[in-house]
């Protein structure tokens, strides 16, 4: 996933959210609606308060990736990671103000070019939540979620608090904010073994994004 080879879906709207995408830019970082934007926009009519999806990608400079990472950041929707350099992906987001908390769903479908894994695919999924009135991540849960799955409590980044969950997503709670990681590997047939047998293959997201929790950087 380098930054010319990165694409985001054009237009995506709900019945009360207008999220307006720019036609898509040959780089990667930053092409979302504001997560301010899941506030009702009455009509779903751009108003003199509507913030423009940012036209310009950066890497964020609030992310310290190592050498070979690229620095991948949003800063209105609050949050950024460093992610291998040899990654290519498309970007697809959704966003939703009812049921509450208002939600944003954004899709990374990955492939790796690298030497050793080109052809793997993966796609990872980060869902970014209203907080609201919530004093911790488990009234969160208890608040907004079908049931409370089990977890195991975690270190992440500058997370007020985080877990990671019985089916391998990972929770934060920021400031603002509760962001769930899901992570998806995808297979593929052909790889050999060192015995020469062939067999499935998968980029592994959960060793490579797992292993890069400290990257992130949480601002709202």
């Amino acid at each position: 996933m380098v930054r010319n080879d990165a694409f985001a879906d054009a237009l995506t709207r709900s019945r009360t959210i207008c999220r307006l995408m720019q036609t898509p830019l040959p780089s990667p970082v930053k092409r979302f609606a504001a997560v301010a934007a899941l506030v009702v926009l009455a009509g779903c009519q751009p108003g003199p308060n509507a913030r423009p999806v940012p036209s310009v990608a950066q890497i964020g400079s609030n992310l310290k990736c190592a050498t070979g990472d690229t620095g991948f950041e949003d800063i209105q929707a609050g949050w950024g990671f460093c992610y291998p350099g040899t990654w290519r992906y498309q970007e697809k987001a959704q966003s939703s103000q009812s049921p509450a908390p208002a939600e944003l769903d954004l899709t990374f479908n990955i492939t790796d070019v690298g030497s050793s894994d080109s052809g793997l695919f993966a796609f990872m999924i980060i869902s970014t939540y209203n907080r609201d009135s919530s004093s911790s991540l488990a009234a969160w849960e208890q608040a907004n979620l079908p049931s409370v799955p089990d977890g195991q409590t975690i270190s992440w980044a500058n997370a007020a608090e985080a877990a990671k969950l019985a089916d391998g997503r990972r929770i934060a709670l920021t400031q603002h904010h509760v962001v769930i990681l899901a992570l998806h590997s995808g297979q593929i047939t052909g790889c050999t073994t060192s015995t020469g047998a062939t067999t499935p293959c998968h980029l592994d997201l959960e060793a490579q994004m797992g292993s890069r929790l400290d990257t992130w950087v949480f601002t709202y």
